[in-house]
């Protein structure tokens, strides 16, 4: 119960740290950029940890020889995301964009506990755990699609292209699935969720500098330290640091289908509420009784699929 809690207070972090990247976004004008600058700050954070924790910042020979190899490359799986999420909106249109992932992530973190893919513990596949999946299904549409049938604008892409594009939007939650699996998996071979994500975003800071310097828009990050913002628009690392370390340190505790759950509900219950009150921008929408239902349907699959 604690750590499905734990786990839906980092997902209030998520609307947070998007909030937070979509302003610097605008403030340097360059997505990737951004990118960079939320990354390097999530990296700073963590060595500050670490050293204070007193853990070493390199892993040890004996961790390279017993992680997979591939296990070290996993930050710049984030990368590959949020490229793909940045054109998935005007692609495939926004209720798309949003539901599909979802989606996909359910379905690939359900069958990652099964088989114990990426290392994960083996949870398997039973029918208490299949209504809980049934559940969380029914709630995504009635938080996600039910309120946004009306005012869905339709792509004018179609044919091949879409489908492509769709394909990618299922390949963002497989991904954002498999991160989170890996991570936690290193973390527990090398002994350590803090060494584990510091890895994951020095590695990933590093591909974006070597990124931003090869098409000439690095010295945008210039404007983040000239221009006048608001002091949360730095936090978009800061969230992001505490959100991937959540990973690393829980998922061996619940199963990658509980944690990615759990973060999803809490990034649904804050995003709702951030839009009844506007905050950071949010434009202002009510919140229907459909959504509120959703979100407790939600919450019951996912203690069906944990207990």
């Amino acid at each position: 119960m604690l750590y499905i809690l734990i786990a839906l207070i980092l997902g209030f972090c998520t609307p947070l740290q998007t909030a937070a990247n979509s302003r610097m976004r605008l403030l340097v004008g360059s997505a990737p950029v951004s990118t960079l600058i939320s990354f390097a700050v999530s990296t700073i954070v963590l060595i500050i940890v670490a050293l204070v924790a007193s853990i070493s910042l390199v892993p040890s020979p004996q961790a390279f020889h017993d992680a997979p190899w591939w296990s070290w490359f996993i930050g710049i799986i984030p990368l590959i995301t949020i490229t793909i999420a940045i054109h998935l909106f005007k692609e495939i249109g926004q209720l798309q964009a949003m539901v599909i992932p979802m989606f996909s992530q359910l379905l690939f973190s359900l069958c990652i506990d099964h088989f114990g893919w990426f290392g994960a513990r083996v949870m398997p596949m039973s029918l208490q755990r299949s209504i809980g999946a049934v559940l969380l299904i029914v709630g995504v549409t009635m938080v996600v699609i039910i309120p946004r049938l009306g005012s869905n604008a339709k792509t004018e892409n179609g044919g091949l292209r879409q489908v492509l594009w769709q394909l990618a939007a299922v390949l963002t939650g497989f991904l954002s699935s498999i991160v989170g699996a890996i991570l936690a998996s290193l973390g527990q071979v090398i002994g350590s969720a803090i060494q584990a994500t510091t890895v994951l975003f020095a590695i990933a800071t590093g591909v974006m500098i070597v990124f931003c310097t090869i098409n000439g828009s690095l010295v945008k990050s210039k404007k983040a330290f000239t221009a006048h913002a608001p002091w949360w628009t730095w936090t978009g690392g800061l969230l992001g640091a505490i959100i991937v370390l959540g990973n690393a340190w829980l998922i061996p505790l619940t199963g990658v289908s509980v944690f990615m759950m759990s973060l999803l509900i809490g990034q649904l219950m804050l995003s709702l509420f951030m839009e009844r009150q506007g905050w950071l921008g949010a434009p202002k929408k009510h919140i229907s009784l459909t959504q509120i239902a959703g979100i407790l349907i939600m919450l019951a699959g996912i203690f069906l699929i944990k207990f």
